[in-house]
Parts: structure tokens; sequence; C-alpha cells
């Protein structure tokens, strides 16, 4: 077959990973037929295959030469020639010589979608705001992300995560990173800023796999357990870090200034223990049971 009559690249050939999560379905790859016809002691050359093939150029492809898979995944090129039927079981040669898999190829058009979404919804976003600058009527809510997701309008009253926050707040302007879509936080509470501004801003750049309502429910519990002023600052402590995996950062937070604010009360209570115990043995405060007054 000749290149002219192979199957076309699936994507451009400058397509590359760049960082992004290469993503295995377990369940897939267990009732896949290449996964039970692999012998097991083959089965993590196989996973190693596919990881190089994510990491190449374009991204999900590998060259048809042997003797570059071998190197790329460490496997001698003797020993991956002897098994590359198994290896390299339902690759296709495209029209550029290169090698690619549906599943493989399946999951970067997913990658490419995702970016092609965050840029629209950037780029709807700066015209937004252009719009707002040159005094015209853009047609959309101040606090619109320009996503079909993450929408948070009813975390108000009906929202199950929802902590009451004092009357002080509530015309409080908020502080936020640079170069996000929370320059509209102005006027929110801290707690409206979490479930408009933190969740959408989560969703956006989680992964697929993570839910909304599971991200709604941790900055909940953020918020129940470090207030809605703590909680909020630890989202804008993310969005100014851009962590590989926020949804993980923001978790591993949260527990981490459990620990401190648990530490902190447990010194001012204490400290006010200490107090109490002063004023007893100075003016003589407290009953037979050795109880004192606070004061």
């Amino acid at each position: 077959m000749t290149d002219s009559t192979r199957p076309p690249v699936p994507y451009p050939a400058d397509t590359r990973a760049k960082g992004w999560r290469f993503e295995l379905d377990l369940e897939q790859i267990d009732q896949s037929d290449t996964w039970a016809l692999t012998p097991v002691e083959l089965r993590p050359w196989l996973l190693m295959v596919w990881a190089a093939a994510w990491r190449q150029t374009p991204c999900g492809s590998l060259p048809d030469d042997d003797a570059l898979i071998a190197v790329r995944i460490g496997m001698k090129a003797s020993v991956f020639t002897k098994h590359r039927t198994a290896l390299l079981r339902g690759f296709w040669k495209a029209d550029d010589g290169r090698l690619y898999h549906d599943t493989i190829s399946h999951r970067v058009s997913e990658m490419l979608a995702a970016r092609d979404k965050e840029r629209n919804r950037k780029t709807a976003y700066r015209q937004r705001k252009e719009a707002e600058k040159s005094g015209k009527d853009v047609g959309v809510p101040g606090l619109s992300h320009g996503t079909t997701t993450g929408h948070t309008g009813d975390s108000g009253g009906s929202d199950g995560t929802r902590t009451s926050t004092s009357t002080s707040n509530k015309n409080k302007n908020l502080s936020v990173p640079n170069g996000t879509d929370a320059d509209a936080s102005s006027g929110l509470t801290p707690h409206d800023a979490i479930f408009q501004i933190g969740v959408p801003w989560l969703v956006s750049h989680a992964g697929s796999e993570v839910k909304e309502s599971n991200i709604r429910s941790m900055l909940g519990g953020a918020e129940k357990h470090l207030g809605a002023e703590g909680a909020w600052q630890l989202v804008q402590d993310c969005m100014r870090v851009k962590p590989f995996e926020p949804v993980a950062w923001v978790a591993g937070a949260i527990n981490e200034r459990k620990k401190v604010a648990s530490s902190q009360t447990r010194r001012k209570s204490s400290d006010r223990n200490d107090r109490s115990a002063a004023a007893a043995a100075i003016f003589g405060t407290g009953n037979s049971q050795g109880e004192v007054i606070d004061v």
C-alpha cells in the first residue's frame, strides 16, 4: 500500500500532549481483545508502548521503526521484534508513514476538543470584557464565564454546601488572581465567590472524569472547616499556583489548613484556660471542684 492510499493522519502533524495527562480506562483495557491476547509478562511493555506513543509528535503515534520503538520503551530491539505483533496490535499506518491506534487517537481528539473549548471560553470572556469597557450591551450577566459547564447560579440558598456569612461581607471587594475569569468578583461574598468563580474554574481545569458535584462538595467541606474567607483564599491560591492537578491540590491544601486551624484553636483554648487558672489563683474564684471562671 502506497502512502497515497493509506488512511489520512487523524489530526495535525504538530499535535503534542504538552503535559496533558494520558488517561487509561482500566475497565476498557481489561475487556479489550489486545489485553486478553497479550501474555501476562508482556502486558507492562504494552502499557509502555502506549505511553511512548502519547509522548511522540504527533501525539499518540509511533515511528514505523522497531529499533526506535524499542529504545523508547527500554526494551532490547531483538526482543521487541520478536513480540512486535502482540505489542503493536491495533496500530495502523497512516499516510505520513507513522503508526496510530484508534483508542489512543480518540484520547488525543478529546484533548484537542477540551483545548478548543477552553480557548473559545477565554476568547468569549475577553470579548465580553472589551464590550463592557466600551459600554456596549453584551447581553450576558457579568458573572457568566462563557462555558456550558460549572454554572452555579443556583448555589445560593438552595446549595447544600452553603454556610452562613456575616453581613459585613455582603459588599466586600474580593481580590482575585490576574488572568482568571474572577475579575468580576467585586461585590460578592466569599461564599458566592467560591461557588460562582471557584467551582467553574476548577471544572474547566480539572480532567473530564471529575464531576462538578464532587468539586462543589469538596469546596463546601473547605468552607465548613476553614470558613468562607479561608476557603475562598484557598481557591485563589490554587488559581495563582495553577497546579497540574488542581482538584488534588485543593484537597491536600484543605487537609493541611485544617490541621493549622485546629492547632490554632487548641492553642487559643489552652491560653484561655491558663488565664482562667491565673485569675482563680489571684482572686480566689472557682469552687471546691477546682472550676474557674473565664475572664
